[in-house]
């Protein structure tokens, strides 16, 4: 974070003499160099021509105009959707370690998530297209473009076009919401585009030799698993000499073992082509225990083994050496009823494991199910499959299954970045291979086309934002106009008046709100 503060400062003290000169000179204005607020404005005649040739067909800007309107619409009640959502989680949002204000940035290079070549490759695409697409529905209402070009402020801020503003004013409501919408759109559709690319090039581009094989996606800290280094991303394919082909194959072995005491296997890694053993625990591991429940007031701690339970209160007992059948146990169980467990705790300085440790817990509610208040995976390891992987990369709705839980899948899926999926980590790409094309020149394109996809998708949410000065913004103004007159205010002045007002309170409370959550994430 340190260097990215260096380098903005660095580009400040160039900037400002710079924009002074800019400010000053005539000789830069003549040169389509002028000010613009606290920017500069780069006014070029690119694709001016472009645009006016497009704009020639006024028939289908038309019906496209219509259509961007419905699309801007649908991404406001997503982008509003978002904002709502994380105001909902704010307290808890400030409570978290923040990513720092580099990811605050969209410039590839010091944003760390942002990858320099493609990040250019994808912010030049979403952006030109935007701006053409302003321009093109400018000529199509009969609204002349007086210049496009770049607007710069310490780094490059974005593309521009330029319609005139006399014309903008005398335009139709509807030529001039035609326009606002057409960059959203446009972003969108592009995006549409790429994702359709993406998942047919990732779903029948790609085979692997181990597309159902458990592979380390995380090792959780304070476990035995974190401290033998495991390679992350290596596939699980053998124990104790029984080959692992699937999920299952390891669950059905470890059922097998399932008694009072931890046991240890010769479990068999392969990372890129070399195999490797680690003589490890394998079973139940707590790797996180809530505060203030009934696991964080008993001698349960983190990397502890749970090997069995019995409910005191129903006779009802399990031994586990699976995570899910440690859940499904809990899920028989009801507040207040008391329960025996045995576990054994491991000493991250010992590197050894101390018990069985019994113990009576009295169970807490989740509702009406008893609550201990732990997590838990196979042995503090966090297990993905290849296919689970490509699924999780291309998919929003990969393991949804209500309405709500696939809406939450796409406001997730847009975050995925923020997690290393581009649209899978490139740690894990070595798992697959190409069938088409080489591997090399495979990830190339679509690494291309996702970082295409992702910025043209978050500028056309973002951008429908309805806020002042964004374009989503510049609809709601248009939007409320048409309700105040629907709504009997036919004068022309009082409706200014009433939409300002309307639309200031709206855009305050927006941008209020998209502020404290940047904030949030950033600090």
């Amino acid at each position: 974070m340190e260097t990215t503060y260096i380098v903005l400062l660095a580009l400040l003290v160039i900037y400002i003499p710079l924009y002074n000169y800019v400010r000053k000179s005539e000789e830069a204005h003549e040169k389509g160099f002028v000010p613009y607020g606290p920017t500069i404005m780069i006014k070029t005649s690119w694709g001016l021509r472009l645009m006016d040739r497009l704009a020639r067909h006024r028939r289908f800007w038309n019906v496209m105009g219509h259509f961007s309107l419905a699309v801007s619409l649908v991404l406001a009640i997503i982008i509003v959707s978002i904002l709502v959502i994380d105001l909902s989680v704010l307290p808890q949002m400030f409570g978290r370690t923040g990513l720092g204000i580099e990811y605050a940035l969209a410039i590839p290079g010091l944003n760390p998530m942002l990858p320099i070549v493609y990040g250019i490759i994808g912010l030049v695409v979403a952006m030109v297209f935007h701006e053409l697409a302003h321009g093109i529905q400018s000529r199509a209402n009969d609204i002349k473009v007086n210049s496009s070009g770049i607007l710069y402020g310490v780094v490059p801020l974005g593309a521009f076009v330029e319609p005139d503003e006399e014309e903008t004013e005398k335009a139709s409501r509807k030529a001039r919401m035609h326009v606002y919408a057409a960059g959203i759109t446009t972003n969108t559709i592009i995006a549409l585009f790429c994702f359709a690319i993406m998942f047919f090039a990732m779903t029948s581009g790609l085979t692997s030799n181990h597309s159902d094989t458990p592979a380390v996606y995380a090792m959780i800290s304070d476990t035995e698993a974190y401290d033998l280094d495991i390679d992350s991303t290596s596939l699980l394919i053998m124990v104790d000499g029984t080959p692992i082909e699937t999920e299952d194959d390891l669950t059905d072995l470890l059922r097998l073992h399932a008694d009072s005491d931890i046991k240890r296997y010769d479990v068999t890694f392969l990372h890129k082509g070399d195999e490797y053993v680690r003589n490890m625990v394998l079973g139940v591991c707590v790797t996180a225990i809530t505060s203030g429940s009934p696991a964080a007031d008993s001698g349960l701690e983190k990397g502890a083994f749970i090997t069995y339970a019995n409910n005191l209160t129903t006779g009802e007992e399990k031994y586990f050496n699976v995570p899910q059948d440690f859940s499904d146990f809990m899920q028989g169980t009801e507040p207040g009823q008391t329960v025996q467990f045995t576990y054994y705790t491991y000493s991250t300085e010992t590197k050894d494991f101390s018990g069985p440790v019994v113990e009576d817990i009295v169970l807490d509610s989740n509702g009406s199910v008893g609550f201990l208040g732990v997590s838990s995976t196979i042995s503090g390891i966090s297990f993905i499959t290849p296919d689970a992987m490509v699924q999780t990369g291309i998919n929003p709705f990969y393991g949804k299954e209500t309405l709500q839980e696939c809406a939450m899948g796409v406001l997730s899926f847009i975050s995925m970045p923020f997690k290393g999926f581009s649209p899978v980590p490139e740690s894990v790409t070595w798992w697959y291979d190409s069938n088409t094309i080489p591997d090399e020149v495979f990830w190339i394109l679509i690494w291309t086309i996702y970082w295409i996809f992702w910025l043209d998708i978050v500028l056309g949410i973002s951008n429908a934002l309805p806020a002042l000065p964004f374009d989503g913004g510049l609809l709601l103004v248009g939007t409320l106009d048409w309700i105040y007159e629907k709504a009997g205010v036919r004068e022309e002045k009082a409706r200014e008046q009433y939409v300002g007002a309307t639309a200031n309170v709206i855009s305050y409370s927006m941008l209020g709100i998209l502020i404290l959550v940047l904030i949030a994430v950033i600090i």
